[in-house]
């Protein structure tokens, strides 16, 4: 008996020692994940501040017109800018790229756009880019890597709301302005003289730009049927999994976009989540789902259940993970590149 009660205790000990090792290991483990998310979350803020700053910069440069100006041509004005990569000017200059902001008509609003295109381009590709970002936080450069690359055409909106009137409804009426500037394309052509006969027309949506993307095409028959090809860059393509990652854009739904936790939740998620409108988009249509392991914005996972949602769907899907790509790999400078290749790739049509 002794000696049972003996190895009892030394058992009982032994047991008593492992949940304390135990303990200290779980304890370090969460408290390391903690110090990451608030590592994640002072880089986020930090990185908002000067994104928030250049934006308003960026405004105030290229996105003015004057009482009754429907455009305006802005490639002086990127040239002479400091806030215009030197790389960039200089494609601009030995290319002849040429670029207008404009104001169209959208429900009864005038939204900016602007378009971007080389001498002698009508049957080029037409690009058509969409931002990410909301309001003004995130206003693109006219003038990037997305607006220069090759000979394509490119299209932008900036969305309602911001710098241009009516409210941005993050993925409410305002992906309405995606068909509404296809519509006006035409109108556009004949103000500034410049005519286009695209045989392709490829969208682009970056960060956010990805979920205007996914649901102007799904809200759009006319929309689908011009689109050749799709790319989501880092996308914002599945909202539930997006603030159950990211607190701070549930909290900016709530207190900025019309999400009420207590009476509309579902509802409000449900029509501008991107995953819960794949079944209508059309079937034929070649989409890239392309992402960065290092993106501290957008979650990897919203790509991955985009990805196997569309293969569900039958959609024709290509994913690409870039090894330490960041948010719209803007850490990667070939980038463009990356997705060129697939757009012009007979291959993946």
């Amino acid at each position: 008996m002794h000696l049972k009660n003996k190895n009892s205790k030394s058992f009982m000990l032994k047991i008593t020692q492992s949940y304390i090792l135990l303990a200290v290991f779980l304890l370090g483990f969460f408290s390391q994940l903690n110090a990451e998310e608030k590592t994640r979350q002072e880089i986020l803020r930090e990185e908002s501040k000067n994104v928030l700053e250049r934006s308003l910069r960026i405004a105030k440069q290229f996105y003015s017109l004057e009482e009754g100006e429907e455009f305006r041509e802005i490639t002086g004005a990127i040239l002479e800018s400091e806030e215009t990569k030197e790389s960039i000017k200089e494609l601009i200059r030995s290319t002849g790229r040429r670029f207008f902001l404009f104001n169209y008509p959208s429900d009864g609003f005038q939204v900016k756009g602007y378009i971007s295109f080389l001498p002698y381009a009508e049957e080029s590709p037409l690009l058509v880019f969409l931002r990410g970002g909301n309001r003004t936080f995130g206003l693109m450069h006219p003038a990037t890597d997305f607006t220069c690359a090759h000979n394509y055409t490119v299209l932008a909106t900036t969305y309602r709301g911001g710098v241009s009137e009516g409210t941005d409804e993050f993925g409410g009426a305002e992906v309405n302005d995606i068909h509404n500037l296809m519509e006006y394309f035409p109108a556009l052509q004949e103000k500034i003289g410049v005519y286009f006969s695209p045989k392709k027309t490829f969208i682009l949506g970056g960060s956010r730009g990805g979920m205007e993307m996914f649901l102007a095409l799904s809200r759009s028959i006319p929309l689908q049927y011009k689109a050749t090809k799709a790319v989501s860059l880092s996308g914002l393509l599945d909202l539930e999994e997006c603030m159950a990652y990211r607190e701070d854009m549930r909290k900016m739904f709530i207190r900025d976009f019309g999400l009420d936790p207590e009476k509309n939740e579902n509802e409000w998620i449900m029509y501008r989540n991107p995953i819960a409108n794949v079944h209508n988009l059309r079937k034929d249509l070649p989409i890239l789902i392309l992402q960065g392991t290092e993106d501290l914005r957008v979650s990897l996972n919203e790509g991955h259940h985009m990805v196997n949602a569309l293969a569900s769907n039958g959609n024709p899907v290509t994913y690409l993970e870039i090894e330490g790509g960041d948010h719209c790999l803007a850490n990667q400078p070939d980038r463009m590149n990356i997705i060129m290749n697939w757009l012009d790739d007979p291959s993946s049509d």
